[in-house]
């Protein structure tokens, strides 16, 4: 079992599905105290109840002004405290928790390390299968030819199912503690390919905004990743010529050219739409991204390409990946997929990277 700490070098959101208003949170400076409304309730007189439950009604209702004024104890009513980095939202889209405490979980560490190691993997043999694959227009069968396509190269010719996918011997706690939960307010940026420019995302000609609960950069947390690795068992199904990969220095070479792949790409994005502000990060980033101590994204944000094997295919055939690109439901654009990028604009930094030490 060996032990990885991951340090934040940007904001990271694990969404938990769950979003709270202003009838939830009180504001006070740089912090924002999500409260337990349940236990607001029991301190309120038999009148103040009654008022207090039409307040709640309303979609407009915040609970700053509610507690004007009142000899109500933050500290009894809180459930857990958040840094304020910008201004007070009106809506904030919740992060992960256990215990009302952050957490960044191990399954989002997995699941980018696979998609480091499918990139790793990809070949022009395996590129010119996955130009034949979307060929077909039948979105479900070709849905089911992906995934025994990943199946194949994770079971290395084996059983094709889960039991014997080789990532399934690969075990990652889940990392913490968090010390502090932040606001984080996020935008994103869409380029014109007509003038070379960026602009804020808008819709209805307005700034589109969210607030999530962030990991704050700068956090350093502790997990454990384990190598549950066997002779006869890894044999027999299969996959005994893939387990060299099945260590943490193997794992993190991956990772290091996947990211290297990433920044390089986005910089190249950043230069040709004049976004100097992503170009300095991603210059300061692709030195921090080393062999020994790699730099990956995980979380809101991450991208197509940081998700899939999007950017090998566009590397090696691109003809290849404008058939993948026109097959994709949504929007899809010929001079530049994808073409935003989440911004946490307090530090106009983009989302979810951290380095593993």
């Amino acid at each position: 079992m060996t032990k990885l700490i991951l340090e934040t070098i940007s904001p990271i959101h694990i969404g938990s599905g769950e979003t709270y208003s202003s009838a939830e949170f009180f504001s006070m400076g740089n912090t924002i105290h999500r409260m337990d409304i349940n236990k607001i309730y029991s301190l309120l007189s038999e009148k103040e109840r009654e008022v207090f439950v039409d307040y709640l009604e309303d979609h407009n209702f915040s609970l700053d002004d509610f507690f004007r004024g009142k000899n109500l104890s933050i500290a009894e009513s809180k459930l857990y405290s958040l840094e304020k980095k910008g201004q007070i939202p009106r809506e904030i889209k919740e992060h992960i928790k256990t215990g009302m405490k952050g957490y960044l979980p191990g399954s989002s560490l997995k699941g980018a390390i696979k998609t480091a190691v499918l990139n790793a993997f990809m070949d022009k043999k395996k590129i010119e299968k996955i130009g034949e694959i979307f060929d077909n227009r039948d979105v479900r069968r070709r849905n089911w030819e992906i995934q025994k396509f990943v199946e194949d190269i994770f079971s290395s010719g084996g059983k094709q199912s889960s039991y014997s996918d080789l990532m399934r011997f690969v075990q990652i706690s889940d990392f913490l503690p968090v010390n502090r939960l932040c606001v984080s307010e996020v935008k994103s940026i869409e380029v014109d390919d007509s003038i070379n420019r960026w602009y804020w995302y808008q819709r209805n000609g307005r700034i589109v905004q969210t607030f999530l609960e962030t990991i704050g950069t700068g956090e350093k947390l502790e997990g454990e990743i384990h190598f549950t690795y066997n002779d006869d068992v890894h044999s027999s199904l299969g996959l005994k010529g893939n387990a060299e990969i099945l260590n943490m220095e193997e794992i993190k070479y991956f990772i290091y050219n996947f990211s290297a792949e990433l920044i390089k790409h986005e910089i190249s994005f950043s230069k040709k739409y004049s976004i100097n502000f992503l170009l300095d990060f991603y210059r300061k980033l692709i030195k921090l991204n080393t062999p020994e101590s790699p730099v990956i994204k995980l979380g809101h944000g991450v991208g197509y390409l940081g998700t899939t094997v999007g950017m090998e295919i566009k590397k090696q055939d691109h003809e290849i990946f404008e058939q993948v690109r026109k097959s994709l439901r949504g929007r899809s654009y010929e001079f530049e997929y994808p073409k935003t990028r989440k911004i946490a604009i307090e530090e106009n930094i983009p989302m979810g990277w951290c380095k593993i030490l």
